[in-house]
């Protein structure tokens, strides 16, 4: 379905053993969007974490309330450091979101497949890009509350930033932003996806031509 980061270390808890986080974008914006209007599908980013020692991939539910992820947006390379912020014109919307269980882990075999799967996710509803152009979007995850460094990876930095730990970090696929609108373009997998997560409660927006 999109994009996987590469795994980055971090202690889980003050007490608790060290775990592994990856990011995987498990909706891809659109490929194309129209500037000033809000991007369908919305982005979304699966969060998976695991016990660095046994592998064993964890809930997360104990992080929930120390977790959060953060939107920013990049040239269309994905490289350097992120156009918005600092921009604040450029990208708008909830750029900071909190995560959710994406399941219990649990279930029959009749059960929906994300609803047997241990993770999170976090969902960006309402971002817009409000110039035209092609660019990436980049979604990092921070941690509060552990003012221990994590080991660091070329993509999870372990700085603190915004009061938070970074922890890792992945990007979307290019996204040209034009004037004119574009034809939605989801794949049955995305779609499935928000399906889920829209059952679970999430705020999920209709696509603009059914609003």
């Amino acid at each position: 379905m999109g994009s996987t980061s590469r795994p980055n270390h971090s202690s889980g808890s003050f007490d608790g053993p060290e775990r592994l986080y990856t990011l995987e974008v498990a909706v891809q914006p659109p490929r194309v969007a129209k500037s000033g209007a809000r991007l369908y599908p919305p982005l979304a980013i699966r969060v998976h974490i695991s016990d660095a020692n046994t592998g064993e991939e964890l809930s997360g539910e104990d992080e929930l309330n120390s977790l959060f992820a953060q939107a920013t947006l990049y040239g269309e390379s994905g490289d350097g450091p992120p156009l918005a912020p600092p921009d604040l014109y450029l990208l708008s919307g909830r750029l900071s979101m909190s995560l959710d269980l994406l399941g219990d882990g649990e279930g029959s075999e009749d059960a929906g497949l994300f609803s047997r799967q241990h993770g999170s996710y976090v969902l960006f509803p309402d971002l817009m890009i409000n110039r035209t152009g092609r660019y990436r979007l980049g979604v990092s995850l921070f941690k509060i509350g552990d003012r221990r460094r994590v080991r660091s990876t070329p993509i999870g930095s372990g700085e603190m930033h915004g009061g938070g730990t970074s922890l890792e970090e992945v990007k979307s696929n290019v996204i040209v932003v034009q004037r004119s609108s574009a034809p939605i373009e989801i794949g049955s997998g995305a779609q499935q996806f928000l399906e889920h997560i829209r059952n679970r409660g999430a705020n999920v927006p209709s696509p603009p031509s059914s609003e």
